[in-house]
């Protein structure tokens, strides 16, 4: 990895850090470590695949079928990384929102993505939020 990267990574490792704790960064450098070139490689084609098969989607509803169907793919993506909690996907998407260097990276696909990104990530987990409460409020049910 070139220093610049190595920098640009640092940054973002610090920021997931300091704002959720210092276990997923641990852990998603343990596995990043423990693939091989290749598996970087592929993971890293996945990621900009991801994205850019987003941008293709941005005239449709961040709640249709296809959209949140892509939102699943990036969501198991992470999982090459960590196991994010739904705070921990929300805080991504909002540092996806907020940090300039991700904005552009977005912009560079499609000037759209950005907000289009947002808003699907955010639909993407209320639903997983509204399926946990009500998972846990029939557990909560069946219990008294």
């Amino acid at each position: 990895m070139s220093k610049k990267k190595a920098k640009k990574q640092a940054k973002v490792e610090k920021q997931i850090s300091d704002q959720y704790g210092d276990q997923e960064v641990k852990q998603s450098q343990q596995n990043w470590n423990s693939y091989s070139d290749e598996k970087k490689a592929a993971i890293i084609k996945e990621s900009n695949e991801i994205f850019v098969d987003l941008a293709k989607l941005k005239d449709e509803d961040p709640d249709s079928e296809k959209v949140q169907q892509l939102m699943v793919r990036w969501h198991q993506f992470l999982l090459n990384f960590y196991n994010p909690s739904i705070e921990l996907l929300r805080g991504l998407n909002e540092m996806y929102a907020d940090d300039p260097k991700f904005k552009k990276k977005f912009e560079k696909i499609d000037p759209d993505l950005p907000d289009f990104l947002h808003a699907s990530i955010d639909t993407y987990v209320d639903k997983l939020e509204d399926q946990w409460v009500e998972e846990n409020q029939n557990t909560l049910d069946n219990e008294l």
